[in-house]
């Protein structure tokens, strides 16, 4: 193809509605499934982003068949021959050549391929450019260092970069992400409708949920007072309050740091003054807000079954609606839903008086690991 000429094609698609259109996009940078021979087409309401590899996209734990379509759309050809992750090894080994630095197959394989990106910052993995050979070529060069991240940075077009790491055992699940570039890791953005606020170096945002924040950010919840049992930065709470109109949330929390990002994403949002949020353990919390719900969010993972029947006893006397996340096999799915009713129920009616208890409806999120489903069910108490 020679440079200027824009030939139509036949390119495998994924279809996504333009609310989410960003992060599926985002997604598929991340896993290298993203065709970037060819640019993302409008249809209608839909996007289509051409993708690479049908059967490694079905893999992805945020894929579902009932969710997504995929078809081959006519779509217009870039005038470019490399991607961003392309750009980036060929520019670092012009750079390590114009300098006389040799450079192995290894280091320029342990560049980064993908990264999630929050407004002008990029969380590039745990092991990118985190080699033993480029720790030692490093080292003791800052000249060189500096010009390595501002390459990376540039090929990404962002102008912050941080570097991912595992979740912290403690208690609040601390993010231990580290700045490579940049010093300040907050952040401020937007996903259907919602600001979201956040340190992405002291708390996490659950990005791969973001088909179930949606969903439960329509839901027409005018009217209702809703109790948040695990708020974090208010991956939830804040779509209830934007989206589906709660006239109350009571957010749950322990972690000071989610505590002020919520607060953050609040008053970004200007639904402060809707907002209650009640700092501390929620074994313990959830005891003070008895008798006063329409709707109860549980969105703890691998279970929330610890907070079960405090969420229960939380509802107003006419009952009200549960929901409830849970990492289940996907062999084991209809076991644990008729197990899961039977509980409930049999606390629901024998203990706190209430007649009936049905399942609504099941959303399988995402894969959460290999045969295992991250789930939620909508329970209905009555």
């Amino acid at each position: 193809m020679t440079e200027g000429t824009n030939h139509q094609n036949d390119v495998f698609s994924i279809l996504v509605d333009k609310t989410i259109a960003s992060l599926i996009h985002q997604r598929l940078i991340e896993e290298n499934l993203l065709d970037y021979r060819f640019k993302i087409k409008d249809i209608g309401n839909q996007v289509a982003i051409p993708v690479v590899n049908l059967e490694l996209l079905k893999q992805q734990n945020w894929f579902d068949d009932g969710s997504f379509i995929t078809e081959n759309v006519e779509l217009e050809m870039k005038n470019t021959n490399q991607n961003p992750a392309e750009k980036i090894v060929s520019q670092i080994s012009e750079s390590f050549k114009q300098n006389s630095i040799p450079i192995t197959q290894e280091m320029l394989d342990n560049l980064p391929k993908k990264w999630e990106l929050f407004d002008d910052l990029a969380i590039i993995p745990n092991d990118s450019v985190n080699s033993l050979d480029w720790r030692r070529v490093l080292a003791n060069d800052e000249s060189l260092t500096e010009k390595i991240w501002q390459i990376i940075a540039e090929c990404i077009n962002v102008s912050r970069i941080a570097r991912q790491a595992e979740i912290a055992g403690d208690k609040i699940r601390s993010s231990q992400v580290k700045m490579i570039k940049g010093d300040s890791g907050e952040v401020e953005f937007v996903d259907n409708g919602v600001k979201f606020w956040l340190d992405v170096t002291k708390v996490m945002f659950s990005s791969g949920n973001v088909t179930e924040r949606h969903r439960i950010g329509e839901i027409n919840m005018d009217g209702e007072i809703v109790i948040d049992a695990f708020a974090g930065i208010g991956y939830y709470a804040l779509p209830m309050l934007v989206r589906s109109n709660a006239k109350h949330v009571y957010a749950c929390e322990m972690n000071p740091n989610s505590i002020m990002a919520l607060t953050r994403g609040a008053e970004l949002n200007h639904v402060l003054d809707r907002l209650t949020i009640v700092e501390g353990d929620n074994q313990e919390t959830l005891q003070s807000l008895t008798g006063i719900a329409d709707r109860l969010h549980l969105g703890i993972l691998p279970s929330s079954q610890s907070t079960w029947k405090l969420a229960i006893n939380c509802l107003k006397t006419t009952g009200g609606i549960i929901h409830i996340h849970m990492n289940v096999k996907e062999s084991e799915i209809e076991d644990f839903c008729d197990n899961c009713i039977s509980e409930l129920r049999q606390y629901a009616i024998n203990q706190c008086g209430f007649e009936n208890v049905t399942l609504q409806h099941i959303e399988k999120v995402k894969w959460y690991a290999p045969h295992i489903r991250h789930i939620v069910l909508d329970v209905a108490i009555q």
